[in-house]
């Protein structure tokens, strides 16, 4: 967004971030943020190209231990078992299939949930970030890769990035196609230990993202996505389909009340509006709810021990 010279602060009014930056490395974004997001950066953009100029700058190096065990795949056979065991750690709205094809090997996406019209955006920019990967991991597979895109090409000029290798279009699938000879081939910086090693890694991150799949971390995404105006418990038990005294018993059961969950989202944003904006401690109160600001200092120290001012002043 910043390339297209557009503010950040422009993109971001009404999402529940204030600013994005290395403190949200290891973040993760609810479906309802990411999906505003993307709508806004085209509208803000002019530019439905924006999921392929994504995918190009994601390198193997941007993704983390995943990356890191991809670089060392003996072949790219185990690289695609790998990207489709522990796709999740990078891209939780789609699953990974993988399968031969007579004379092909095929890496196929499928949508976890309909993603409407945020989809081709997305679709393209995890085709364009498999592709990267594959180009980084045997560079001369390009000419031996063939790209499919569910839907029409209706902005030719947004793939002219992509002529390397070939296009289909109106395809059954969103998938990529490698020649089957090139996946038995050695990937250059193989190292069997430090894949090893790095998948033991991606495991423990797997497992950790199934267990914040629990209701506390689905009430505090929702929380975050509605910071605007705080659901009460009710409400939010009704979101999810089910009754107040049911969604407590779910909190209860995991350790946690909704009051605490509420309260953890209100420091994390105090927090990030007294580091990140100038709006006064008044203004801070207002949107966090609170009916007047020394309600929101008193809790406020409660969380970090000293008052909001102080805290700005230190930061």
């Amino acid at each position: 967004m910043a390339d297209f010279g557009i503010n950040q602060r422009k993109w971001l009014d009404g999402s529940p971030y204030q600013v994005i930056d290395a403190g949200m490395l290891d973040a993760t974004v609810s479906y309802e943020a990411l999906y505003d997001l993307v709508i806004k950066a085209v509208e803000l953009s002019n530019n439905t190209a924006i999921g392929v100029m994504v995918g190009h700058r994601l390198t193997l190096q941007s993704h983390g231990i995943l990356g890191y065990a991809l670089m060392n795949c003996e072949d790219l056979v185990s690289a695609a078992k790998l990207l489709e065991q522990y796709i999740s750690l990078r891209f939780p709205l789609i699953d990974i299939s993988t399968r031969y094809n007579d004379s092909e090997f095929i890496i196929e996406l499928n949508e976890k949930f309909p993603l409407n019209e945020i989809r081709n955006l997305v679709l393209e920019a995890i085709l364009v970030t498999i592709k990267s990967a594959l180009d980084q991991l045997t560079p001369k597979i390009k000419k031996s890769l063939t790209i499919s895109f569910p839907y029409a090409n209706n902005q030719t000029n947004a793939y002219h990035s992509l002529t390397d290798c070939k296009l289909i279009f109106n395809a059954p699938c969103a998938s990529i196609s490698i020649t089957k000879e090139l996946m038995l081939e050695r990937i250059p910086l193989a190292n069997l230990a430090a894949y090893k090693e790095a998948e033991i890694l991606c495991a423990k991150e797997l497992k950790i993202i199934h267990q914040e799949s629990s209701y506390k971390n689905k009430v505090k995404q929702k929380i975050l996505a509605n910071s605007e105006n705080f659901p009460t418990q009710a409400v939010m038990a009704s979101w999810f389909n089910m009754t107040s005294r049911t969604l407590h018993r779910r909190l209860v059961s995991e350790g946690v009340s909704y009051r605490e969950i509420l309260e953890e989202v209100k420091k994390t944003l105090a927090i990030s509006y007294l580091k990140n904006t100038e709006m006064t401690i008044k203004e801070i109160s207002y949107f966090l709810g609170y009916e007047d600001d020394r309600n929101f200092s008193r809790a406020f120290r409660r969380w970090q021990g000293i008052s909001p001012s102080r805290y700005r002043s230190e930061c």
